[in-house]
């Protein structure tokens, strides 16, 4: 085989032969020009030299190589010319030969042609291109390994402004930009189309005779939409008419005609509604309506259900973003159903609402506003069919602006806060909490930079912090009077009513503090001097019962109160290490790390009308480490240290208390053996006697255990908690489906941003196992009580295709199971097949579903479900 390399001009070409042409050997195609044809192409040249020379733009030689052994088959040659009629270079290459027709103006490229124009790129192991035309033609070769003489080699791939189309042939016209494929595929986004004649008519305009379109990237696909005609308007939409939805082959259903999006991102349309049957609502339409896409900022959708039996639901989105600046959402709905007709007594009427407000931005790089919000009405848990929101019976809200002053420590913070209890109605508001903090400070150093901290005196370290917070609280309380009277059906009845309390409290309070933590050799010690004011007003409206008539109204209460609070503290810590070498079972180092914390804090109340008097603490705590090093540089192994148990303690003094000084004993531990098992809890012990005194009565004396029962405490509280989490090893270079795994990657990658779309399985890891136990235990009578419970999650590959995953948890204490849960899933490559099932419990439910990968067509899906109330 020879190889051709050269510089073709608009109409002139220079030979210049370098060696003899080499022996291509019997049996060879020779191609490209032999030596009597390189001297009649001289003379023909110099003959009409000056024919050609007003159209030359610039000359190189054409220089045919003697030696093809020494050729690098893995780089082409490449030419570039400049073509009378096309508007800019275009550049070509192949690895075997090009051969020039000086006559007809028209150049053939052999084996791998490559041929580049603007940003059009073709490749194909045969490409011929006419110049007078401005047409390339393109297609591939007999495949010779194949017996059969019907697989082709080399056939074209052509790549325009990021679009690629492959095809049987193709042509394409560099003037006009359009052309002709046949038997051609296309990939657009995550998308393939496929037609017997692919004509592309304007530059962004593709015509396709006996088309098809799928997500799959099957040699054969599992399945296709097909049309006899479609038109094909880049990064816009499809036109086809009819359309046909293959499944395996077999033709499943059929529309007049068909107009698909085509455009990556989010665009505007009507948003698919799912059909179903609802046990109590009967059949209906679920999530129909319309989305808008209002511009590359922000986006609103309307959406509605609707229920054969009665009732309807209205839900929309709208959300907003710039990008580096800020982003958030409003986003409500409003459901109201019946159950029954009108005229039965027992027709049931019910209607809720959920309002949802988010925003987070950042200003400047001091500035920050954080908002999420929610409103609900108390019954919005129960009229709901998302299990997740079922299970959420009570909502915190909050909303803060915050601002820091670069090079300083001050900051402010503004601060909205809402939480609202859904089974009960209780609502606690703050409206608003406005806080500023000076954190610590010291102002003796007069701008010593912290570098010198080594050449300080005692008294620039004096730390100086400071703090106010202004509050608006409110709250609704439900409280139940009894013994009302009330007049029901003409007779008057005593009966118990539900009624709020409603609080409002107003609270002004600043604290500012001076401390110091000098070190005596290896003790720290610290103390501290501080003020705390504070100022509150209450005004309560209080439902009662009106003992003069027995009726319900309510009393205002009014106060105000003020405090001023003179406090005073030092607190001495230490470190103590224990160390030992075993050197066995691979063990380099054992560490214990002791530190014990005594602190003494005084406080006195020196403003305020009803005085508290002194108080006075002392507090010890005591936390002990150990930890454990394996493997030693020596030994050729990284050094790892272990964590092998956390356990601290703590008792305080109260000076000020006549009697039953001491506090409860603390007792916390942590531990882990090493990624199998973690453990951890804690435990409160009393040092004081329990007397019962009456049946379910008791009280503390002022008598140690110790000297009345020769005991030092007794267990009042216990907790445990053991928790594994187990895994297999992520299979490596796991084939992906055409959509990636994770909804958030699968968004990134495909553009298409779904309301619906649900996150897949991974099928990539081979099998997970969580267990976890929780016993608690209040041994303080009479409220004695004990807890325990076992959860697990098991989820594993049955093969490669298929996997199960089983949850839930059993109440020991109650015998019951807690929320089971069974889920199957099968890969269908471009398919997904799902199934949910909660045998047990209020929310028991089923779920079968079986749906199309790509999130463009996650409507296109079959889904079968069951529930007593509606809820999946």
């Amino acid at each position: 085989m020879s190889c051709v390399e050269g510089w073709l001009e608009t109409e002139l070409l220079t030979l210049t032969p370098t060696s003899p042409l080499p022996n291509l050997g019997e049996g060879t195609e020779r191609r490209g020009f032999s030596t009597g044809s390189i001297r009649i192409a001289v003379l023909l040249i110099l003959l009409n030299w000056s024919s050609f020379s007003q159209q030359v733009a610039k000359k190189d030689t054409l220089a045919l190589l003697s030696d093809t052994t020494q050729i690098d088959t893995t780089t082409a040659a490449r030419d570039t010319t400049t073509v009378t009629g096309v508007d800019t270079v275009v550049t070509y290459s192949c690895v075997d030969s090009i051969v020039y027709s000086m006559p007809t103006r028209t150049m053939s490229l052999f084996s791998k042609g490559d041929v580049k124009y603007q940003r059009m790129e073709l490749q194909a192991e045969r490409i011929d291109v006419n110049w007078n035309t401005s047409v390339l033609t393109a297609f591939g070769v007999p495949d010779t390994a194949d017996t059969a003489a019907k697989k082709f080699r080399g056939t074209p791939i052509m790549n325009d402004a990021g679009e690629e189309y492959r095809g049987h042939e193709l042509s394409y016209n560099f003037q006009t930009k359009k052309g002709k494929i046949s038997l051609g595929d296309t990939e657009m986004d995550q998308g393939y189309y496929h037609g017997e004649q692919i004509k592309k008519v304007e530059k962004d305009v593709l015509f396709v005779a006996a088309g098809r379109y799928t997500t799959c990237d099957a040699p054969e696909p599992h399945y296709y939409f097909a049309s006899p005609k479609m038109k094909v308007t880049l990064q816009d939409k499809v036109v086809a008419e009819p359309v046909y939805l293959y499944i395996a082959d077999v033709p499943i259903f059929a529309l007049p005609f068909g107009v698909f999006p085509n455009k990556g991102g989010r665009r505007s349309g009507i948003i698919s509604p799912a059909y179903g049957e609802d046990a109590r609502r009967g059949r209906f339409l679920s999530h129909l309506g319309y989305y808008w896409a209002m511009n590359d900022y922000m986006d609103i959708n309307f959406r509605t259900d609707l229920y054969t039996k009665g009732g309807w639901a209205a839900y929309s989105d709208y959300r907003y973003s710039l990008r580096y600046h800020f982003s958030g959402a409003i986003s409500g709905e409003y459901k109201r159903f019946h159950e029954g007709e009108k005229s039965d007594p027992r027709r049931i009427d019910d209607e809720s609402y959920r309002v949802n407000i988010f925003h987070n931005q950042e200003i400047d790089p001091t500035t920050r506003v954080n908002v999420n919000f929610t409103f609900a009405s108390n019954n919005s848990y129960i009229n709901t069919n998302n299990l997740n929101q079922a299970l959420t019976q009570s909502i915190f809200s909050n909303a803060t602006v915050s601002k820091s002053w670069e090079g300083t420590p001050n900051s402010i913070t503004l601060n909205v806060s809402r939480r609202q209890n859904l089974i009960n109605g209780n609502i606690d508001e703050t409206l608003p909490s406005i806080s500023f903090n000076h954190s610590q400070s010291y102002p003796l150093r007069f701008g010593k930079a912290a570098s010198e901290t080594s050449e300080l005196s005692w008294y620039e370290n004096i730390g100086f912090s400071y703090g106010a917070n202004f509050s608006n609280s409110r709250s609704k309380i439900k409280r139940t009077i009894s013994g009302i009277q009330m007049n029901i059906g003409g007779v008057d009845t005593t009966v118990s009513v539900d009624e709020f309390e409603r609080d409002r409290n107003r609270a002004l309070s600043q604290h500012v503090s001076l401390n110091i933590a000098p070190k005596l050799g290896y003790i720290s010690i610290s103390p501290s001097l501080g003020y705390s004011d504070q100022r509150t007003f209450t005004d309560n409206d209080v439902p009662v019962r009106d003992t003069s008539n027995n009726l319900l109204v309510f009393t205002n209460v009014k106060d105000s109160r003020k405090t001023g609070i003179l406090e005073s503290g030092i607190s001495t810590s230490t470190r103590l290490y224990g160390i030992v070498h075993p050197a066995i079972l691979g063990i380099a180092a054992l560490r214990h790390t002791f530190e014990p914390r005594l602190s003494f804090s005084y406080s006195k109340q020196i403003i305020g009308e009803d005085p508290s008097g002194r108080q006075m603490f002392m507090s010890l705590n005591v936390s002990n480490v150990f930890e454990m090093k394996t493997g030693t540089p020596e030994e050729g192994r990284e050094a790892k240290k272990i964590q092998l148990l956390n356990v601290g303690a703590g008792i305080s003094y109260n000076f000020s208390l006549d009697s039953l000084n001491f506090s409860p004993m603390s007792l916390s531990y942590r531990t882990g053996i090493g990624r199998l098992l973690d453990i951890g809890g804690g435990a409160e012990f009393d040092l004081y006697k329990l007397v019962q005194v009456g049946p379910i009565s008791y009280v503390k004396v002022n008598k140690f255990l110790l000297s009345e029962e020769g005991r030092l405490a007794r267990l009042t509280r216990f907790s445990i908690n053991l928790s594994t989490s187990l895994s297999g090893e992520k299979k490596e270079g796991t084939k992906r489906s055409p959509v990636v795994d994770t909804l958030l990657e699968k968004q990134q990658a495909s553009g298409v941003y779904g309301l619906f779309s649900e996150e897949e399985p991974d099928f990539s890891i081979p099998w997970r196992l969580s267990l976890s136990f929780d016993y608690s235990e209040n041994k303080v009578p009479p409220f004695r009580s004990r807890s325990a419970n076992v959860r697990g999650h098991l989820d594993f590959n049955l093969t490669e295709n298929w996997k199960f995953a089983v949850g839930g948890g059993y109440d020991i204490t109650n015998d019951e199971i807690v929320v089971p849960n069974i889920d199957v899933s099968r890969d269908l490559h471009c398919w997904i097949m799902n199934f949910s099932w909660v045998p047990l419990g209020t929310y028991r439910h089923y779920r079968f579903e079986i749906r199309v990968k790509a999130p463009q067509l996650q409507d296109l899906k079959v889904t079968k479900q069951g529930s007593e109330r509606g809820i999946y």
